[in-house]
Formats: C-alpha cells, sequence, structure tokens
C-alpha cells in the first residue's frame, strides 16, 4: 500500500455514503475533510428534520459490516424487519425474507455514523468537520473547491482528492457537468410522496400490526401507502401516489382526511391519530429525481458515488444500499490497486456505471402499475417462489427476491429479469407521457 498519511481527500457531503466513506478511508490512513450544505445533526432535534424510513438489506449490511461494531451500533436504534405484509381489504399477505432487511430513520442513520466516526478520530487533524456550507464550485486545474459560510463569506480548500457525496441534486456533479463534459441526465421520478407517522398499535381498537415487518397497502390509482416500524411502537413512513394525481388535493380539513383513510385503508384508519391527520394535511410533497450518468470520475482526482452519481427511484428501496455499496467497493479497488487512485477511479466508473443504469429499469420497472400486471406480480411472488423451491434450475427467483435477499450485481438481477422488466415497461408505455426533466 502506498503512503496514504500526507493526503487529504474532501468529502463534499456528510449522508451516510460521505460518513461511511470517511470511515473506509480514515481506517486507510488518509486525511479526511467533510463539508455538508446541512447543519450539524448533533445540534438538532431529529423531530425538527425532515426524515424518511431506510431499509438496510443485504447490500448495505454487507457494507456496514466491513467496518466492526458500526453495524451494531446502528441496529440499536432500529427494528430488525423479517419481510413485509401486504395488506388489502382487510387481510394481509406475509411476504418473509431470507434475510432480515434493518429499517432505521434516515436522520438517526446519519447520526449513529457521525456520533461513530468523531468517536473514533477524534484527532482534529486527521478528520474534520463543518457544516452549515454549501459548496459553491470546483476549480479542478487548482485542485481547489470553493464554500459559502454561514455569514456568507466565501472560502476556499485545496484537495488531493475530492470525493461528490453531496446527493442527487450535487454540486461537484454539476461542476463536472459544466467543465468537464460529464453527461448526465436528470429527471423527476413519476411519483410524489408525503411522510407519515402512524402507532403502531391502537389498543383500545384492538388493533396491533407485526413489530418486526414492513407494512405496505397499494390503494390502487397510482396511490400506496409503505411503512416501516421504527422503536417505541411507530411507524415512520410514505404516502406514495402520482405527482399528477395527487389525492391530498381534494382533502381540506383533517376530518377529510381521516375519513379517506377509514374509506381506503381501514387497517391504518385507528392507528392514524387527528394530529397526524392535520399535519398530513399541511405537510408538503416531495418530488424526487433521478440521475443517470455516463462515467463516475474525472482524471485521478475527483469522483462522484451514491445519489450524485445514480439516484433512483425509491421503488425497491436500493438507493441507500446502493450508496452504501459504493463505498464498500471503491475500499475494494483500493485493495486491489494498493491506493493508486490512478487506476482506482476509471476501475470504479467502469464496474459501477453498467450496475447503476441496471439498478435505474429495476426501480422504474420492477412493481407494475396495471391492475392486470400487479395480478400477475402477486402471483410471482408466491406461486413463483414455490416454483422456484421445488425446481431451482428451471425457475428463476422473483425479482425482488434477487434484489432483497442475494448480493447479485443489478445487471445480472436485471438479466435474469429481463421479461418481467420489459413487461412492466411496455405497460407503462401505453399510457406514459414524456418524463420531466429537472433544471
Amino acid at each position: 500500500m502506498v503512503t496514504t498519511s500526507s493526503q487529504t481527500i474532501v468529502i463534499v457531503g456528510a449522508g451516510p455514503a460521505g460518513l461511511l466513506l470517511a470511515h473506509y478511508l480514515l481506517r486507510r490512513g488518509y486525511g479526511v475533510q467533510i463539508y455538508d450544505r446541512r447543519p450539524d445533526p448533533r445540534r438538532v432535534a431529529l423531530d425538527q428534520q425532515r426524515s424518511f424510513p431506510i431499509s438496510l438489506q443485504y447490500r448495505g449490511r454487507r457494507a456496514l459490516q466491513g467496518m466492526a461494531g458500526l453495524e451494531e451500533a446502528i441496529a440499536a436504534y432500529s427494528v430488525m424487519c423479517h419481510g413485509t405484509y401486504l395488506h388489502r381489504r382487510g387481510k394481509a399477505r406475509r411476504i418473509p425474507r431470507k434475510h432480515p432487511i434493518l429499517t432505521v430513520d434516515r436522520n438517526r442513520l446519519v447520526l449513529v455514523l457521525l456520533e461513530q466516526l468523531v468517536a473514533r478520530y477524534p484527532d482534529p487533524a486527521r478528520l474534520s468537520l463543518t457544516f452549515d456550507c454549501p459548496c459553491q464550485g470546483v476549480d479542478s486545474e487548482a485542485q481547489t473547491v470553493s464554500f459559502e459560510s454561514t455569514d456568507g463569506e466565501h472560502f476556499i480548500v485545496p484537495y488531493d482528492r475530492l470525493i461528490g457525496a453531496d446527493g442527487a441534486r450535487s454540486a461537484v456533479r454539476a461542476a463536472l457537468v459544466a467543465d468537464h463534459d460529464l453527461d448526465c441526465q436528470q429527471t423527476y421520478v413519476r411519483d410524489a410522496y408525503k411522510s407519515i407517522f402512524l402507532a403502531r398499535t391502537n389498543p383500545q381498537q384492538g388493533v396491533e400490526l407485526a413489530p418486526d415487518f414492513i407494512h405496505a397497502c397499494n390503494i390502487g390509482g397510482d396511490a400506496r401507502i409503505l411503512l416501516a416500524p421504527q422503536p417505541g411502537d411507530q411507524m415512520h413512513g410514505a404516502f406514495i401516489f402520482n405527482a399528477k394525481n395527487n389525492p391530498f388535493d381534494g382533502l381540506k380539513t383533517k376530518a377529510d382526511v381521516l375519513d379517506y383513510f377509514a374509506t381506503y385503508l381501514p387497517t391504518f384508519r385507528p392507528l392514524l391519530s387527528e394530529v397526524e391527520a392535520e399535519a398530513l394535511l399541511q405537510r408538503p410533497t416531495a418530488r424526487l429525481t433521478t440521475v443517470t450518468c455516463d462515467r463516475f470520475h474525472q482524471g485521478d482526482r475527483i469522483l462522484i458515488l451514491g445519489d450524485a452519481a445514480h439516484a433512483v427511484s425509491p421503488s425497491i428501496g436500493q438507493g441507500c444500499n446502493s450508496a452504501l455499496q459504493d463505498v464498500a467497493w471503491l475500499n475494494q479497488l483500493l485493495d486491489q490497486y494498493q491506493d493508486d487512485w490512478a487506476q482506482v477511479l476509471p476501475q470504479f466508473s467502469q464496474q459501477r456505471v453498467v450496475e447503476a443504469h441496471a439498478l435505474r429499469d429495476l426501480s422504474d420497472y420492477s412493481f407494475p402499475r396495471s391492475k392486470a400486471l400487479v395480478l400477475e406480480f402477486f402471483l410471482r411472488l408466491t406461486v413463483g417462489r414455490k416454483l422456484h423451491q421445488w425446481f431451482p434450475q428451471r425457475f428463476s427467483p422473483f425479482v425482488f427476491d434477487l434484489v432483497l435477499d442475494t448480493d447479485l450485481d443489478y445487471s445480472e438481477v436485471l438479466r435474469l429479469s429481463k421479461g418481467w422488466i420489459n413487461k412492466v415497461k411496455r405497460s407503462m408505455a401505453v399510457t406514459a407521457s414524456a418524463p420531466e426533466v429537472t433544471s
């Protein structure tokens, strides 16, 4: 391994990928400086931050397990889920998973990763953290990146390597697009969502949902609800719907919201408080963007990863998992090429771009929209799983089992699931309009 102690790596973005990357790089002997546009999460109450649940599956958990004790620290604030209950018309279908899923609030995940990082590397000469400073630009010739402080002052930071882990609206990626002809396409995800917080139990009405399963319900009309259990008998999730057909547009009062749940989500109505019904009505609707790039690096100095490189629809829960996997993949390449970044970065692009593009198809087209295909979807989940158990040489696992219960490359999952993916793609093309391109 080459000497790394004299090299400083600047990471823009203190989300899950950026913080896990810092763990790996510091262990390798690098100096790390982290900058983030958001406030220091250690100084902001968790309930004052916008957040959403994350399901850490096989790929993401393996990346965490590469750092001793890290998964255990996160698990202390998580719930281990063993599958999903699909609720429909008062009945629930249980879909177990081969490998447990670790469900955790996104902000709690960030906080644990950060606290563990500071505890393990307290020397400010090796690790520095600066928050509330949006990235303003990159000068790759001078090897500097500029930021804006809370008082409006601009400051410049030199780097040996620069890694953009700053999300779907990455400033580092924008600099590569503007100055280095990075080909990047951004489009809005068809769905929009509102965060939702429900109780898991209502003893007065005799309602108690399984504490170690994710709960989901497809309402119809491109609307569905997805809830992950959290510590303290709470559930945190998303109410998802077609952005052009927002069911909340017709709801004016909290009574309207309660009536909507009673009609379309009767299983969850006893778990929705009047306070949350009012909050749900007022809570802003969120839109997500997908990001598709032709490469993830520039020369031997700059890299983008996670959502900055390949943001995808959250429909199969692989955004954070693939971002954490990026980090483990980069670490493996650093091992393979003995920290020779001139070889590592092109190899990272060569190997991960094809995986990112495959994940884009899997995220967009694994879950069907037409009623006929929804029925086939459930048959494949149940009957198809039995057929694979009985005749493993003739019947491959369904796409969801391949994604959630194996560590197969996304490109291989796509190859094995091409028939189903193409069927869903054709069904969606019939009614699809032109994609909304972000600015």
